[in-house]
């Protein structure tokens, strides 16, 4: 089992992994936030108050996209960066929320172009 685990962390602690997604999940929250705050409240396809429901609804697609990229990264840092992740090191945990938050902004520009995240109507 741990061969297992080694195999899908990369060698880096499962603690620091657990850390990482963390502080990646704030930046994905941020960016959320921040295009939430910028919605057309006066459109029939959005509520007339924010609402987590709709905002989870709505991105669905989107998140889960994040994690898959963020959890991406964090495996294979080790390969792509010249760097230990396991060290200690809190610069680790802010690149983890530039991360969150740069692969979540990615994911909204690819849904404002109409890629295969844009919700469609069936």
């Amino acid at each position: 089992m741990d061969d297992f685990i080694k195999i899908l962390t990369g060698n880096v602690d499962i603690t620091m992994v657990c850390a990482l997604f963390f502080f990646a999940g704030i930046g994905i929250i941020i960016n959320l936030l921040l295009h939430a705050n910028t919605r057309n409240q006066n459109s029939k396809n959005t509520p007339q108050e924010f609402s987590i429901k709709f905002l989870l609804k709505d991105n669905w697609k989107r998140i889960i996209l994040s994690i898959i990229l963020i959890y991406i990264t964090i495996r294979f840092a080790g390969v792509i960066f010249v760097f230990n992740i396991n060290d200690d090191n809190e610069f680790y945990l802010f690149v983890a929320v530039m991360i969150g938050f740069m692969y979540d902004k990615l994911a909204e520009i690819l849904k404002s172009r109409g890629s295969i995240l844009k919700n469609r109507k069936i």
